[in-house]
């Protein structure tokens, strides 16, 4: 019996590296301070408000919001074009929005957009 090795490019894989790309994006986006603003408001009332625990729920809510914003274009693709249930088609095109909506993190992170 011939058994294939899980690859780091099938759907398990490339869906670790998109929720990876999100929480990287999460950390480092811009628009923390946005999130920041709004993260005491959506707070469960059992946590303290505190800075540090703002920025965390911050953090959470911009690695959310990049994790759904970034799979709408491999859910419309997988629903009107996709015709292969295995086919890792939709979760390149969800990594590389992933990627696209991360860019500004990673221009904060290296300094290259300064």
């Amino acid at each position: 019996m011939s058994e294939q090795r899980p690859s780091v490019l099938d759907r398990r894989g490339l869906l670790n590296l998109v929720v990876s790309i999100c929480v990287v994006n999460g950390i480092f986006s811009p628009y923390l301070a946005i999130a920041l603003q709004i993260a005491p408001i959506l707070m469960p009332e059992m946590f303290p408000r505190t800075v540090g625990w703002s920025l965390f729920f911050s953090s959470i809510i911009v690695s959310t919001a990049t994790l759904l914003l970034s799979g709408i274009p491999a859910a419309l693709y997988e629903r009107f074009l996709e015709t292969d249930e295995t086919s890792p088609a939709s979760m390149w095109i969800w990594f590389g929005a992933a990627l696209l909506l991360t860019w500004p993190a990673v221009q904060n992170l290296s300094g290259i957009g300064s």
